[in-house]
């Protein structure tokens, strides 16, 4: 039998994954060009092939000088303000209804 190992998830199962990635965000914001950030993208892939943990883009862009940790920081807050923004809209999925369900 050959059953692949599955990894563990790193994110809990209740947490919304931000709409944006930090990688497309340090591009809108021009702090890296996409060429930067595909070469970021590439080695966090091939240190996640080894036995490494997969280490944070921001990280690996700071440590190939395209990033400083301002910049970083930066990036970080726009991704919870998002998140937190996202958190206190009104929730439009479902129509409202009025209490007794006649319209």
């Amino acid at each position: 039998m050959n059953k692949k190992k599955e990894k563990p998830l790193k994110r809990a199962m209740d947490m919304d994954l931000p709409q944006r990635r930090f990688g497309f965000i340090a591009i809108e914001k021009r702090f890296v060009k996409a060429d930067q950030l595909w070469e970021a993208l590439i080695k966090q892939r091939a240190q996640e092939t080894g036995k490494a943990e997969r280490r944070p883009l921001g990280m690996i862009l700071k440590d190939l000088g395209y990033l400083s940790v301002s910049q970083i920081d930066e990036i970080l807050q726009t991704l919870e303000d998002e998140a937190q923004s996202k958190k206190n809209a009104p929730s439009s999925s479902k129509p409202s209804q009025p209490p007794d369900g006649s319209r």
